[in-house]
């Protein structure tokens, strides 16, 4: 699986692809000082690697095009815990240097895009720290609407459960490459 949108591509990561995908977690400290582990190491990369499989995700890079590393997307295109109906969005973080500029909202519109191939799933859920103001306001803007929560997860996060209908205003007529106003 590839996916690409204007200044990106999106592929699963693979095992030369590990330091960079360090780097883009040490880029990311301000995220993940929200939560229990606020330092980024390959321990921790290794327990998001494991997650993803065992949910049956896809850990993603995305890249530019000259090959960088930009952030990491991981989703679940279909059967989220055992609901056909639903795609899952786990993670997505773009590193400092490329927030602000959209990709974000492109990265989000090229995973929904694949998630919707499935011609079962009609939603997509998602979560979000409650203690990530920036993050709600993405995801709000995205049509990600909160349908649950606060919850506290054995981690020691609290987040928001989210939910985007495929079918939904907010869905219709969004392609990739549209412009938009949401930035990560």
């Amino acid at each position: 699986m590839n996916l690409f949108g204007d200044r990106f591509s999106i592929r699963p990561i693979v095992a030369e692809d590990f330091p960079a995908l360090l780097e883009v977690y040490r880029q990311c400290g301000d995220f993940l000082a929200l939560g229990p582990q606020p330092h980024a190491s390959a321990e921790m990369i290794r327990a998001d690697l494991a997650l993803s499989s065992a949910a049956g995700g896809l850990f993603c890079g995305i890249f530019d095009p000259a090959g960088a590393m930009l952030g990491v997307v991981d989703f679940v295109p279909a059967g989220h815990e055992g609901h056909p109906a639903h795609g899952f969005i786990e993670l997505l973080m773009i590193a400092q240097p490329h927030r602000g500029r959209g990709l974000g909202a492109g990265v989000i519109r090229a995973v929904e895009a694949e998630i919707s191939r499935a011609p079962q799933v009609t939603a997509i859920l998602a979560g979000v720290q409650v203690n990530n103001p920036a993050a709600i306001r993405f995801w709000d803007r995205m049509g990600y609407k909160i349908v649950g929560g606060p919850e506290l997860f054995l981690d020691g996060t609290t987040a928001w459960s989210l939910r985007k209908e495929l079918g939904s205003a907010a869905w219709r007529g969004r392609g990739i490459g549209q412009s938009d106003e949401a930035t990560v």
